[in-house]
């Protein structure tokens, strides 16, 4: 809708007999011109002066002071409206892992106060914390999670009701086949049929060349993203490739952060030894989900860009400690020795009223053997002590308070203050497991 458009209909009519050209002059005038040849313009009024855009006066906005209201308030009590958004996104983050299952022991079950638990804490969501700081939300969607979300756990039977994802999988074949015609007419739809058929045919033969060879090739050609579906069963060892760049130790230590390498290790700066870019392992989750097979990588190019994971590890003494791999060893003076060197965070004194730390997620720091070191503590962890990765992120309020809104860790200096003031957060709501779509198969 455009401003000033509308208005008293007997005016407007009034306004266009006077101004109006006698009936049938204009569609005259354009015949005319259609049959000189002459292209029209449809933006010229028939006097042909042009028409000019005008700027349009708009009044400012009012904002209503949300701080101040009852509801925010009894909600938020005196927590700063930029606080509290951000508490507003976490209960969003913790409500979606739990309709999803992440990072559950059991995925497959739910009792019914549980059910009733979670529908009550969607609805008081949507209708209290969203309301207040986003104002009331008229879509189908948000209607549905927080009125309809029992019925639907209760009714369905199962918690695998509105998971689309295999039909999102079963329509990729459909859009591929498409793909394949002119995209055109009725003779579209007798194109999928047929390209269907042809499909269903080749992978006919293929079943029976499988049935008298038995190599497999049709459980690889079978699916549709060309991936090989193969069930992975957690090993106690995994093999490993001491494939890798071999160093000294005395190469090492000038790394960034490594000039303790050698004291660490104790060993000589001509020792050799052979590093990775990544390794395997059987990780461990302390919420009690199956164990799959991980891949922690300490890589200065990876897919174009740096990667170097956060671990979860035991130390010597049994405690749990989080470090940032820095340095993936496969082989130590001419011997087979599976280790990594990490880069020691501790925990990290949490920020009065936080959500994060509310929510599950911890604040960390890099640990220093004294007050005075320019590097973090490194630490050497066999493979064998390494639980799980960890995914950790930059605490932005603290970063943003020491250098400006518009900051990121790529453009913070890497200068000895600011790692002894940097701070961090692993993150709660990152999906390690989730729930499957066909648990009994």
């Amino acid at each position: 809708m455009i401003a000033g458009v509308g208005g008293p209909a007997e005016g407007r009519l009034a306004q266009n007999r006077e101004a109006a050209p006698p009936h049938g002059a204009g569609g005259h005038r354009q015949r005319a011109a259609a049959a000189d040849g002459d292209e029209l313009d449809d933006g010229h009024d028939p006097d042909g002066s042009v028409l000019e855009a005008t700027e349009e006066v708009l009044p400012d906005p009012v904002v209503p002071d949300v701080v101040t209201s009852t509801k925010y308030r009894r909600l938020f009590g005196t927590l700063p409206l930029h606080m509290a958004v951000l508490d507003v996104f976490c209960r969003m983050a913790a409500l979606g892992g739990r309709l999803m299952g992440d990072n559950m022991a059991d995925t497959v079950q739910m009792t019914e106060q549980q059910m009733r638990d979670l529908a009550d804490e969607a609805q008081n969501f949507i209708i209290e914390y969203v309301d207040v700081l986003f104002g009331p939300v008229h879509t189908t969607k948000a209607h549905r999670l927080a009125s309809h979300l029992l019925a639907a756990l209760l009714r369905n039977g199962n918690l695998w009701e509105g998971d689309t994802s295999e039909n999102e999988r079963l329509h990729g074949p459909c859009k591929k086949m498409y793909g394949r015609t002119n995209k055109r007419g009725p003779t579209v739809v007798l194109q999928m049929m047929r390209a269907a058929e042809t499909q269903c045919e080749v992978l006919r033969e293929l079943r029976e060349l499988e049935d008298e060879d038995g190599d497999g090739l049709f459980d690889l050609l079978e699916q549709p993203d060309g991936a090989v579906d193969v069930e992975t069963v957690p090993t106690a060892t995994l093999s490993q490739s001491h494939r890798g760049l071999r160093m000294t130790i005395g190469q090492a230590s000038r790394l960034p952060g490594m000039t303790a390498l050698d004291a660490l290790l104790q060993m000589q700066a001509e020792c050799s030894l052979v590093v990775s870019q990544s390794f395997t392992f059987v990780c461990t989750f302390e919420w009690g989900a199956s164990s799959v097979v991980q891949t922690a990588c300490a890589a200065e190019s990876y897919l174009g860009n740096p990667r170097y994971d956060y671990i979860w590890y035991t130390d010597q003494d049994g405690r749990r400690k989080l470090g940032w791999v820095r340095l993936i060893v496969r082989m130590l003076g001419g011997a087979v020795d599976d280790f990594v060197v990490v880069r020691c965070l501790e925990d990290c004194p949490a920020i009065p009223l936080c959500s994060l730390t509310r929510s599950g997620c911890k604040r960390m720091a890099w640990r220093f053997a004294h007050p005075n070191d320019d590097w973090p503590e490194i630490a050497r962890v066999p493979l064998t002590k390494v639980l799980r990765i960890e995914h950790v992120v930059a605490d932005f309020q603290d970063l943003g308070n020491r250098h400006g809104l518009r900051a990121v860790p790529s453009s913070i200096p890497a200068t000895a203050a600011e790692r002894h003031a940097q701070r961090f957060f692993t993150n709660h709501f990152h999906p390690f497991t989730s729930r499957v779509l066909k648990p009994s198969s």
